[in-house]
């Protein structure tokens, strides 16, 4: 289980962060801050930058104004990566053809770009760690192009956790899958977030299944996000005009 960092309380902080595609902005002024053990779901209609903003989390998108920080430390010079995971929206279209096995791909994520390569012992220790996390052992040795769709996302969340990240950062994992599996897959991270102390910030369009898991919810609209740390302050009428439809 992760303990809480010594100097800080927060994982990322934004503060005034302005981002713009071809000069025009789509995200202005933002302040968000996610502390150690949270779990932030963030939605928002279709084009509110969400996944905008998680690349700025993780470092993947600089800002035009504005500071984003990891761990406490300015992000452009954070190198401390693997403290941090990130499963993209491109780990669910993954070639069903490739001929990769679950403990192959799950292993892959020791050449991501984060962090100090493992020892082999230690690495297949933290392989097998990862796999038993997220419920996958059993299918170490199939193929990934032959599991269904909400095997695959655990298979990546396993990828993203197998050099024990304090937090992780999903960009619409569960699209695509249907609603058991979403159940199971939120199920999934919420024992990452309360057994394994894992901060979690999730982008979601599967609102029904995140509220009681999520314990704070983001709604990005209008090039801001507007934090509610009491889940039962979003509504059904709230969610209607956020995303524009309401829950079934």
């Amino acid at each position: 289980m992760h303990q809480k960092d010594h100097f800080t309380d927060e994982v990322v902080k934004l503060t005034d962060v302005t981002f713009a595609y071809n000069g025009t902005p789509v995200l202005e002024n933002i302040n968000l801050s996610v502390q150690v053990g949270e779990f932030l779901a963030l939605i928002g209609p279709n084009g509110a930058a969400k996944s905008t903003l998680m690349k700025l989390m993780v470092g993947l998108l600089k800002p035009k104004a504005g500071e984003v920080r990891l761990f406490g430390q300015d992000i452009k010079r954070f190198c401390d990566w693997n403290r941090i995971g990130y499963v993209s929206q491109q780990a669910a279209h993954v070639n069903t053809a490739f001929p990769a096995t679950v403990e192959e791909v799950v292993s892959s994520g020791f050449y991501s770009g984060f962090g100090k390569l493992f020892d082999s012992k230690k690495r297949q220790e933290a392989v097998e760690h990862a796999m038993k996390l997220t419920g996958i052992s059993e299918l170490s040795r199939r193929l990934v192009g032959e599991l269904s769709g909400g095997q695959r996302q655990k298979v990546f969340v396993a990828k993203a956790l197998v050099k024990n990240p304090e937090a992780l950062f999903l960009d619409e994992p569960t699209t695509g899958i249907d609603a058991a599996s979403q159940q199971e897959f939120y199920n999934l991270l919420m024992d990452l977030n309360r057994n394994e102390g894992i901060t979690v910030v999730i982008i979601t369009h599967d609102i029904g299944a995140a509220f009681g898991k999520a314990k704070k919810i983001g709604c990005v609209r209008d090039k801001g996000v507007y934090i509610h740390e009491n889940t039962n302050e979003v509504t059904q009428e709230h969610i209607a005009e956020v995303l524009g439809y309401k829950l079934s």
